[in-house]
């Protein structure tokens, strides 16, 4: 089974990449890395022990890219809460490497949610994949259902729908609706760290209960609190044609 590391341990250097995916002797990296034939994400590289991210980033040898041994997969996690999203915690907090313990390949989470939010977070080693759910340009909507400290009122909802001012700027809502008492759902297709808690905090509201239920045409599903199953080819067709 593959060591599950984050990006920061997945760095090695080039000669180590690439020695290990082809059969170039380290004399002859050198020598490709001194006629400037080495390439990382289309940037010469300047020299043997410059590091790289060999789960993320692009490497060309004589204009050729070069692969990396794992085959791409993607999962989708239902992560519990009070878990951190990354693969190790210097505080030694409960992280979502300790349910990746089944998974050969070393992937890594597709943005994040914050320790209090439960739901839907997919998993890859594909980079690619990674920056374009990322990327604001492809405008991804991810649904969340929030939890208030309040009733709902018609007022909470229509200035949302007109859209909020935050200190990092607005926010419009792609669909908001209430669903209970105290329970909405909201559509977005952006990722500031903490905008929907920070989006009700500014009204005077506080959320006790944040769960995203889907990403783009990803659904949360029946997947339990906890679990991890593949993406299916029919999420995965789904996906890359909202990429489009």
């Amino acid at each position: 089974m593959s060591k599950l590391i984050n990006k920061s341990i997945q760095k090695v250097t080039i000669e180590q990449f690439v020695s290990s995916q082809t059969k170039l002797s380290r004399r002859k990296i050198f020598e490709l890395i001194k006629s400037k034939k080495i390439k990382v994400n289309n940037k010469i590289v300047n020299g043997i022990t410059q590091k790289i991210n060999s789960s993320l980033d692009k490497v060309l040898v004589n204009g050729k890219i070069i692969e990396q041994r794992y085959q791409l997969v993607y999962y989708k996690f239902n992560k519990p809460k009070n878990v951190i999203t990354t693969l190790s915690d210097p505080k030694g907090r409960r992280t979502i490497a300790d349910f990746l313990k089944s998974i050969k390949e070393p992937v890594i989470p597709v943005g994040r949610l914050d320790r209090n939010t439960l739901g839907l977070i997919l998993l890859t080693n594909d980079g690619h994949f990674c920056n374009k759910i990322a990327h604001p340009s492809f405008l991804i909507k991810k649904t969340y259902s929030v939890g208030l400290d309040k009733e709902i009122k018609s007022e909470l909802l229509n200035q949302i729908k007109q859209g909020i001012i935050l200190e990092d700027g607005p926010i419009l809502p792609d669909l908001i609706e209430k669903t209970g008492k105290k329970r909405l759902i909201i559509t977005i297709s952006e990722g500031r760290n903490r905008v929907i808690r920070r989006l009700f905090e500014s009204l005077g509201a506080e959320v006790t209960f944040l769960k995203r239920e889907s990403i783009g045409p990803i659904e949360i599903g029946s997947l339990k609190v906890g679990e991890i199953e593949p993406l299916t080819k029919k999420e995965l067709l789904a996906i890359n044609r909202s990429f489009k």
